[in-house]
């Protein structure tokens, strides 16, 4: 207890002695068990519209966390919150015996309680138990916040998130909805047919997207090996061994920087369909979306921060190639000469990009001067093949892919493609990637002869996706940082 103030210790030691007061006045105090209490929802969903002062001659028991009390004369009021909503205990001090008055006397903000009493209104409306008995659950031995909104220091909002839960109603809506999002995503990919499978999050090799990975030692095989920035590679294992639709749904860890829209350590869906191509991902990843927001009853017309984006379908297809030549009002191809296209850029623009091929060029000048500004859902296809490893080469344009991202709001939210199923292509494309993380490039994908064999087996046709389970979570409860929508997020520590 060296981190407590003086009076904070004070307040610690005189909440711990309540403990054996309570312990003293009631035989039952801290129960291992409390079954059979209504949730405060249900409450006020049956009984708001009773008129004030009306006594209902309903009689219910409740739990849930005292978050401040009141005393006016012979009435003591307690405001308690449990997992559905809050509510209003009034303790009438003539009524009650000496015993149960006095457990209300020793209350804190902060403690759980149990409560028994009949549902009436106040005179002045306020929906109310009227207590008849309680008993103490859990003492809180440290004060909650002040306030109802007290806790709004960001830094102590993520440090203790248990507190921002319990005084923040939003916060704690906002992990309710993720879990709902969630959970619909399970129900769509079920009802199209796909099956949810686990492959490891410790890998020999991190393979399946270009990112820096987290390295740790397994001592039982003594190996390095690494927490996966992506399942890719085993979910397509999967359709090489005869199962046509797989998703799986977890954690995926990236050793990279923080910032609004990326954490080390976040959440992706990533689903394989054999027999199909990138446009029925496409089309799968748009219904999805909508299938949710349609499930949670939000508009498709939505405000995030302070713009504003429908997402009514059908969501705009549009090529990279396509948005840079409109941005810089130059002609841009697949197969335009880069050094006539640099040029043009220098000479009308002062633009001087380092790449050296066109496909390098046209996602340099999108990441740094389009991505930013894409607000309504769109889908931005035609990737070059530098920087899609995974992806089929479209047929009629070398050097361009089938692949597509989807952004809105300025951010990424899924990123699919054909895959490449030729093993010969895919083992050049991962030694060309692996040259470029022996230069020091330790984003580079590293080559991996095991998945090039199972690709020597036969990959049939494949479309593949993955989703951002975070970002889309932030856009739909209107959050600025993912930091918001996650439970727990890392912070440097305090010391």
């Amino acid at each position: 207890m060296s981190n407590f103030s003086k009076s904070e210790k004070e307040i610690f030691e005189l909440r711990k002695q309540k403990i054996s007061i309570f312990n003293n006045l009631k035989s039952n105090s801290f129960p291992t068990s409390f079954e059979g209490a209504v949730d405060i929802k249900d409450i006020i969903e049956k009984h708001n519209d009773i008129d004030p002062g009306e006594h209902t001659g309903i009689e219910v028991l409740i739990k849930g966390r005292v978050l401040q009390s009141r005393s006016f004369g012979k009435l003591l009021f307690f405001d308690l919150l449990d997992n559905t909503g809050k509510t209003q205990l009034l303790v009438d001090k003539s009524n009650l015996s000496k015993k149960e008055l006095s457990l209300f006397e020793n209350y804190d903000t902060g403690d759980i309680i149990g409560a028994f009493g009949e549902i009436m209104k106040t005179k002045k409306g306020e929906l109310s138990i009227k207590v008849k008995s309680s008993t103490i659950l859990s003492k809180s031995l440290k004060t909650l916040p002040e306030k109802w909104h007290g806790l709004k220091d960001k830094e102590t909002r993520f440090r203790q998130r248990y507190l921002d839960f319990i005084v923040n109603p939003d916060t704690k809506r906002t992990i309710e909805t993720r879990s709902r999002i969630i959970n619909l995503i399970r129900n769509f990919m079920e009802v199209e047919g796909f099956i949810e499978v686990e492959t490891p999050v410790l890998q020999p090799k991190a393979g399946g997207a270009i990112a820096k990975p987290f390295r740790t030692h397994h001592n039982a095989l003594d190996l390095d090996m690494y927490l996966r920035i992506a399942p890719e590679l085993y979910l397509k294992r999967l359709i090489v061994g005869g199962f046509e639709k797989v998703f799986e749904l977890g954690k995926v860890f990236r050793n990279e920087g923080i910032d609004q829209t990326h954490l080390p350590e976040f959440t992706m869906m990533e689903s394989y369909e054999a027999y199909v191509d990138v446009n029925t991902v496409m089309d799968m990843v748009e219904n999805m979306c909508l299938y949710i927001f349609d499930e949670l009853s939000i508009e498709k017309n939505i405000k995030f921060m302070d713009t504003e984006a429908n997402f009514s379908g059908p969501w705009q297809r549009v090529s990279m190639y396509e948005l840079v030549s409109k941005k810089f009002k130059i002609e841009i191809k697949h197969d335009s000469d880069i050094k006539k296209v640099k040029s043009a850029l220098k000479k009308k623009l002062d633009i001087k990009p380092e790449a050296e091929s066109i496909g390098l060029l046209v996602n340099e000048l999108f990441e740094n001067y389009i991505e930013d500004d894409i607000t309504s859902p769109t889908f931005v296809i035609d990737y070059p093949v530098e920087v899609s490893p995974f992806a089929r080469e479209n047929k009629n344009k070398p050097g361009v892919t089938e692949r597509f991202e989807l952004f809105a709001f300025g951010s990424e939210l899924a990123n699919g493609f054909s895959e490449l199923i030729d093993s010969e292509e895919q083992e050049n494309r991962l030694k060309t990637q692996a040259q470029k993380k022996d230069k020091g490039d330790e984003e580079a994908h590293v080559e991996d002869q095991d998945y090039v064999e199972a690709l020597q087996y036969g990959l049939p046709p494949t479309g593949g996706l993955g989703f951002g389970v975070d970002r889309f979570v932030m856009i739909l409860t209107n959050n600025p940082s993912i930091r918001e929508v996650t439970a727990f997020p890392h912070l440097k520590p305090e010391n």
